[in-house]
């Protein structure tokens, strides 16, 4: 939260920008930081001290850059707004990003995305699914409907163990499966802790990589077509299948906004998750105090990855039954 007594109030900082007068403002605290207004260049911004550590952030936003300076010999960061229709508005942002720095000891390219991360969420609409959901429930489709087609609709409902906050997606026929989906040009998944890709006992665990792409108007499939395709292939489940489905994160609100259209950029693989697949478990990082680390997530390339074993024709089958275009 800002501390109103460590900046000036929105009023002076509006009169200074009003008048245009030039203004370097110590904000009190460790590291120091200055807060700037530059009528000349017509910016304003926080200036601190670079470290080595300290990387070039792209915010991806017009009119927000995170950026070097030399002033003599000494190397700066700096965070600048280039817009004077929002400053007024970007002051308070500032000032947040100040206390993340002082008061919680992030770099300044941390706290500025922090700060712009959070308010991401805030202007988030109700009825819009973001992007890494909509990829992930539309991955685990693909195979439900898959399994639905290739086995009987109940024994695929009965697997799919993801929308109960089970360890791992699906569970059948003695395999258990992870089913992970990017929409990146590699092979890359998020892992959400240590024991996602844990093999639970004497179970063999599948990776199950799908690599989407955006489509045209022509083809791929949204998320809602694949719902309703799902639906569908389930009959009489249906209400089992909207208990998953709303369990999942998904409401019938987004069907209007999630307009997205995927199709396959390269064809899906089922890696075997055994000693030689690239995963944090426990025991690998044996010697880790881990009650000190709560929470872990890592990401996995796996565009090189060999395959391993190969996985069970049951398994096999249903990929090429889950087909969306």
């Amino acid at each position: 939260m800002t501390s109103p007594d460590r900046h000036l109030s929105a009023d002076n900082f509006e009169e200074f920008v009003r008048r245009a007068i030039p203004l370097e403002h110590p904000i009190p605290g460790e590291p120091q930081l200055i807060l700037f207004i530059d009528p000349r260049r017509q910016e304003i911004g926080l200036r601190v001290r670079a470290t080595s550590g300290e990387p070039r952030l792209e915010t991806g936003l017009e009119h927000v850059q995170l950026r070097p300076v030399q002033r003599g010999v000494k190397r700066f960061l700096e965070i600048v707004i280039t817009d004077p229709r929002l400053f007024s508005d970007s002051y308070p942002v500032l000032c947040a990003v100040a206390d993340r720095v002082q008061l919680q000891g992030l770099s300044l390219g941390a706290a500025l995305s922090d700060t712009l991360r959070i308010l991401g969420r805030l202007l988030t609409r109700t009825d819009t699914l973001p992007v890494e959901m909509e990829l992930g429930l539309f991955g685990e489709l693909m195979l439900l409907l898959g399994l639905s087609r290739k086995l009987d609709p109940e024994e695929a409902l009965q697997a799919w163990r993801g929308p109960e906050r089970e360890e791992h997606d699906f569970g059948l026929r003695g395999h258990d499966i992870e089913v992970k989906t990017t929409g990146a040009e590699r092979r890359t998944h998020w892992v959400g802790s240590l024991t996602q890709l844990l093999p639970t006992g004497d179970r063999p665990l599948w990776l199950i990589s799908h690599q989407l792409t955006r489509a045209d108007a022509t083809d791929g499939r949204t998320l809602p077509d694949l719902i309703n395709l799902v639906r569908l292939s389930v009959g009489d489940l249906l209400p089992k299948l909207d208990r998953h489905l709303h369990n999942a994160g998904w409401r019938d609100q987004f069907t209007d906004t999630c307009r997205n259209r995927w199709r396959r950029r390269e064809p899906s693989v089922i890696f075997a998750v055994d000693a030689d697949f690239p995963s944090l478990t426990p025991m690998k990082l044996n010697g880790v105090p881990l009650a000190r680390i709560p929470d872990v997530r890592y990401r996995v390339d796996l565009t090189e990855q060999p395959i391993g074993t190969a996985g069970p024709d049951f398994l096999i089958e249903a990929l090429n039954h889950g087909e969306i275009a």
